[in-house]
């Protein structure tokens, strides 16, 4: 594998910011296939490098990984705060694809993220369902409606939305299931193929069980996985082997 590490000026963020790439070495002349890789909170772009086999997974697969740093954001446009959605839904795409040749069909584009990422990929591909055909969360906060009401990270939620953090996101952008209900009722608009697992043993699980009988009604296509494990690296490199097979299965 061919891994590039990138820093470059952001006009969404306002500043300088660190991305990493996955190419696969042999990198075929058709378009390279293409996932956004979220890190959680408190994590950066190098965590998936550094803590999974994310590279031998994608050199197998054939696949470009790109990985930016999100910080803490939750991959939205804070109210008090950069604008991590933008940046990540837009500018980091367009400048990836550019550099990297990179695909720019539907098709071969993905999204995938654990705990915050899992909300951040699955909020983008809901949001941008044109630019995603894909989306993963891998231990996620499926429903940061549900989330928020019981978060003990106050200072960061006030600052991405608002001192009313725990009453103000229903019905709005940020609500995942809102999302799909919007998307539900448009028939004009593609609906991304959606896959979520958890750990049994994670502090997320009942949500994303919740979520899951959410979406048994909806005409997503749709998958959830569980199995043994908690909310860490061992889990995550297991069940992003899965995540990447899902994209790749249509």
């Amino acid at each position: 594998m061919a891994l590039f590490q990138g820093v470059f000026r952001s006009a969404a963020l306002n500043q300088d910011t660190c991305f990493n790439v996955i190419i696969p070495q042999d990198c075929p002349k058709e378009e390279l296939r293409t996932v956004y890789l979220l890190h959680g909170m408190h994590g950066d772009h190098t965590g998936w490098c550094r803590k999974t086999s994310i590279e031998r997974y994608a050199q197998d697969r054939r696949l470009a990984i790109v990985m930016p740093d999100g910080e803490n954001g939750f991959y939205t446009d804070m109210k008090y705060g950069k604008k991590h959605y933008t940046y990540v839904s837009t500018e980091l795409v367009d400048y990836t694809r550019r550099i990297f040749r990179l695909s720019e069909k539907r098709e071969n584009t993905f999204i995938c993220g654990l705990s915050m990422g899992g909300y951040g990929a699955l909020r983008l591909a809901l949001m941008k369902p044109e630019q995603y055909a894909a989306a993963a969360s891998l231990s996620g906060c499926v429903d940061i409606v549900r989330r928020l009401k019981v978060c003990k990270w106050t200072a960061e939620a006030a600052a991405i939305w608002g001192d009313d953090f725990r009453t103000c996101t229903q019905g709005t952008d940020s609500d995942t299931l809102e999302l799909v209900n919007r998307l539900e009722a448009d028939p004009t608009r593609p609906k991304p193929r959606l896959f979520a697992c958890c750990g049994k043993q994670d502090s997320l699980y009942d949500d994303n069980i919740a979520f899951r009988d959410f979406m048994k009604d909806k005409s997503f296509d749709f998958t959830f996985e569980d199995g043994d494990g908690v909310h860490n690296w061992a889990f995550w490199d297991q069940w992003v082997v899965r995540a990447l097979d899902f994209f790749l299965e249509k």
